[in-house]
């Protein structure tokens, strides 16, 4: 009887140390891959609306379907510096690149003209200013380390 006490005791004090271990490993991974990605929108020209941001992992809808974005915010503009920034706490560390324009009228959609040319502000992370065309991922790409990342985008017109 006394041995069946004792590894019953065992038992008990094995799995009161292996229940925190094992949830600390399930929790682990979401607290190591959640860094901050602050984004700075700043160029505006007027205060008007709001300034849309769209964060795309990858070249599928970059820059026009921000259905395809993992994460997207309407910014409210700050009057006095005309800029907008947000901080997006739960972003995994990767590669990703960021398209952003200044919804003026509050339509949430950038619209263009007869050619195409943005009739609105617009910008994209790294700020690349192709000619004649939206900036592809790879030239907006940036990477965004455990310890977070910051991304100023000019805006152009």
């Amino acid at each position: 009887m006394r041995r069946n006490s004792v590894f019953w005791s065992f038992g008990r004090t094995a799995s009161r140390v292996r229940l925190p271990i094992l949830l600390f490993a399930l929790c682990w991974p979401s607290i190591v891959l959640a860094a901050k990605l602050t984004v700075e929108v700043s160029g505006l020209h007027n205060v008007q609306g709001k300034v849309a941001v769209a964060v795309f992992a990858s070249a599928e809808g970059f820059p026009k379907d921000d259905s395809k974005a993992i994460r997207r915010a309407m910014l409210p503009i700050d009057g006095a510096s005309h800029s907008a920034k947000t901080v997006f706490s739960d972003i995994a560390p990767g590669t990703y690149a960021i398209a952003a324009f200044h919804d003026d009228n509050n339509s949430g959609k950038l619209e263009t003209n007869f050619f195409g040319v943005p009739k609105k502000g617009y910008g994209f992370s790294n700020n690349p200013r192709p000619k004649m065309r939206a900036a592809n991922f790879d030239e907006a790409r940036f990477t965004v380390p455990a310890e977070g990342a910051s991304v100023g985008i000019q805006l152009q017109y």
